[in-house]
Parts: C-alpha cells; sequence; structure tokens
C-alpha cells in the first residue's frame, strides 16, 4: 500500500501538520476500598414472667447450647488476607512466527510486522489468516505490493507470497512505478539519463510484464533533476494508463490518459493540485487546495474529460469499482463517501488521522490506514490502526500498530 510516488510530499505534509499538534495523555488511576461489617449487639433485659415461662426458656437456652457445643457447628471466622499485588512484566511483542497459509490466489493485505519491521506479514481481508510472508534487513526501506498481495516489489527485486524473488529485469526501486490492476504487469516511467539536467528531458511510458522485458508504450510528461512523471494508474483490463506530470514537491502540473496498446493520448488537462484515479483508470480526481481557507475541493471526471461530480474535500482513493471514494485531509479523520450524491457512510476515529488506503481486488471494501496517537511516529515510517470499511458504512479494526 505504500504509495512511493507521495513518499515526500506525505512526509512534507505530515510535518506541517504535526507542528500544530499538541499531544496528550489520560492517566488512570486505579482506586480500590476496603469495606468493614458493622455489628451492632442488642440486650433485651425480662423484667418480669411467670415460673412456667422461665422454666420453658430455661430448657430452650440449654438446648441451644448442647448444640452449638457440637463440632460441626462451631463456626470459626478468619480474617482474608489482603492480597499483595506483585508486579510483573509485560513481555514484549513479538514477530509473527507461523507462515501465512492460504490459497495463491486469496487476496492478503502486506505489512510490516509491528514487532520486527524487517519482517513482512500478510492478512486475509476478512481477517481469517495471517502470518509471515518474507523477512530481510531490506524490507525496513519499504515495499509496494500488487493490489492482491500475491506479488510485491522491495529492494530486493519482485518476490511473492513465498519470499522468492521471481526472475525480472532490473527496475531501480524509485522507479518501479505503479502496479497494473491484473497483477502481473506495472507501469513506470523512464528517460534516458539516470539524473536527468536541470532542464529536463523526455519521459517514456512503459508496461511490464512481470519476468518479461518493457514494452515502450508512449513519450509523454519530462524528467527533471528536482522533479519527473508518475503513473497513477494502471490498468491492463481497461487499456489505459494516468500519467502525471509532478512538482519537486509531488502537486501535478498536468495529466495524460493514455491507451496502452496503442500509445494513444486520449486526453489531458493542465492541473495545479494533486491527481488520484481509480484502479481501472475510468474516474479521475482533480483535487484543489485553497491556501486562505485551508479547504480542499475535489473534482471527479471520467477518462475522456467529462465532470462527473463534486467532492468536498480531499479525495484519496477509489473503491475498486470507483464508486465510492475515502476522502481525508493528510493527517485529518477520514470517512468513506459514495461521491456521486456525498453520502458518508463512514468517519473514521475523531483523533486518527489519514495515513494509506488500497481497495480489495473486484470488491467494495477498502482497506484504511489512520494514525493513533498512542503510537507515534518513531522511525522512517508512520504506524497506523489497519481498518477494512465495507459499503454499507461497517468497519472492522484489522491490525494495529502497522506499517503497511
Amino acid at each position: 500500500m505504500n504509495d512511493l510516488r507521495r513518499e515526500i510530499n506525505d512526509v512534507f505534509a505530515k510535518q506541517q501538520e504535526q507542528l500544530g499538534d499538541a499531544a496528550s495523555a489520560g492517566n488512570r488511576m486505579l482506586r480500590s476500598a476496603t469495606v468493614g461489617r458493622r455489628v451492632n449487639s442488642r440486650l433485651w433485659p425480662s423484667v418480669a414472667g411467670v415460673a412456667l415461662v422461665l422454666v420453658a426458656a430455661a430448657a430452650i437456652g440449654a438446648s441451644i447450647v448442647v448444640r452449638g457445643l457440637h463440632p460441626r457447628n462451631v463456626v470459626t471466622n478468619h480474617p482474608s488476607p489482603t492480597p499483595i499485588a506483585t508486579p510483573t512484566a509485560t513481555p514484549a511483542p513479538t514477530p509473527m512466527s507461523q507462515p501465512l497459509h492460504v490459497p495463491s490466489t486469496t487476496p492478503v493485505i502486506l505489512f510490516r510486522d509491528s514487532a520486527d519491521d524487517t519482517q513482512l506479514d500478510g492478512i486475509a481481508w476478512d481477517g481469517s489468516a495471517r502470518g509471515r510472508v518474507a523477512a530481510d534487513p531490506d524490507l525496513g526501506n519499504g515495499f509496494l505490493q500488487n493490489p492482491a498481495g500475491t506479488l510485491y516489489h522491495w529492494i530486493g527485486g519482485i518476490s511473492d507470497r513465498s519470499g522468492a524473488v521471481v526472475p525480472a529485469p532490473a527496475t531501480p526501486f524509485k522507479g518501479f512505478g505503479t502496479w497494473a490492476d491484473d497483477g502481473q504487469h506495472y507501469c513506470s516511467m523512464v528517460s534516458r539519463s539516470q539524473l536527468p539536467p536541470a532542464g529536463g528531458e523526455p519521459a517514456t511510458l512503459q508496461l511490464t510484464a512481470v519476468g518479461q522485458a518493457p514494452r515502450n508504450v508512449a513519450q509523454v510528461a519530462r524528467m527533471y533533476d528536482q522533479a519527473g512523471s508518475g503513473v497513477v494508474a494502471c490498468s491492463v483490463n481497461t487499456d489505459r494508463a494516468v500519467v502525471a506530470q509532478w512538482t519537486s514537491i509531488g502537486t501535478a502540473t498536468q495529466f495524460w490518459v493514455v491507451q496502452l496498446s496503442t500509445g494513444r493520448i486520449l486526453w489531458t488537462r493542465p492541473n495545479s493540485g494533486d491527481i488520484r484515479a481509480s484502479v481501472d483508470g475510468q474516474y479521475i480526481a482533480e483535487i484543489s487546495y485553497n491556501q486562505g481557507t485551508q479547504v480542499s475541493t475535489t473534482t471527479i471526471y471520467s477518462a475522456s474529460g467529462a465532470v462527473l461530480g463534486h467532492v468536498a474535500g480531499r479525495v484519496q482513493a477509489f473503491s475498486w469499482d470507483g464508486s465510492l471514494a475515502i476522502v481525508a485531509d493528510y493527517g485529518r479523520p477520514a470517512s468513506l463517501v459514495r461521491w456521486r450524491d456525498g453520502t458518508v457512510l463512514w468517519r473514521g476515529p475523531a483523533d486518527g488521522g489519514y495515513l494509506d488506503a488500497l481497495p480489495e481486488p473486484r470488491g467494495q471494501r477498502i482497506a484504511v490506514s489512520v494514525s493513533n496517537p498512542q503510537h507515534p511516529q518513531t522511525g522512517g515510517f508512520y504506524p497506523g490502526d489497519l481498518y477494512v470499511v465495507g459499503p454499507d458504512g461497517h468497519a472492522v479494526k484489522l491490525l494495529t500498530k502497522v506499517i503497511t
């Protein structure tokens, strides 16, 4: 789920958000009380009576005394000792030790183990299975999974869920691009120079099948020494890709919709904000930010350029079919919205800021990672709690304090 092309922009935005944060933690105190028993003793003297009553009373009293002296009826009250709590050390969390056991076709969400960030784990979308996928020190630098989590790209190359490296042409970690919706291809932007000149040079969109040589699709956008271009969406199923030209801080200045089979530019539009797209490139969200009001708004286009709707806020991700969207500014609470009519189906925790999102392959659920004040950032990546939200607004917290 790491959106690598946003890495610099995300850090920049998150640091701005943190400048105004005043984190506080409440301490809870456990109080105990002892309850004492109060004994009321009452004496009822006899001041008059006849001899027969006195004799009867004496007889009854004697009988009670005799029965009371029987050993079986003797009750001895011992004060209960007050238990003394012995402090015990909380065991440190340990990494998952059991391998992930699911069919190879089952979609999973990959994440770095909360106890060891050099170990990669996986979990089924319904939480029914989880386990270890791989371990390597270089996994601490990040990874990028395909939609179903059957393959992932990292510094070591492309690996499957058994941890085995898949033979493939060497692709720079930062220049990998975006996985296609079929999970077996990826789109990348390349240029002639490893370090482009200050004035920039033309960039080329490539489509690569895992294990095969890349194919040039079209020359589009440019690469610079401090800025470049990237792939927002790559869809083999709909035969299109969405390419954006980025500034040095990650905002888009223009985007193109490209037909993968022919390289034809289907539509292009200048832009001055940010861009998101559905996995099939069918819906494109153009995000504008007003510096004065500090409010984001989103316009959603079709792949041919028709305006389909407007959303109050920043669209961060679409569901697989594009009907739902996660809306949130960085570091702010997230919402699941049916964007065509603006219906809010779910609101994330008020104290949790949006981190990332992943649509369920061929489903309607979206996995949303949000920050938690109890788990502050201590390394290069921000840990979050992972919620899986359905189209009815029902959300399940699937994971806690993980990096996806």
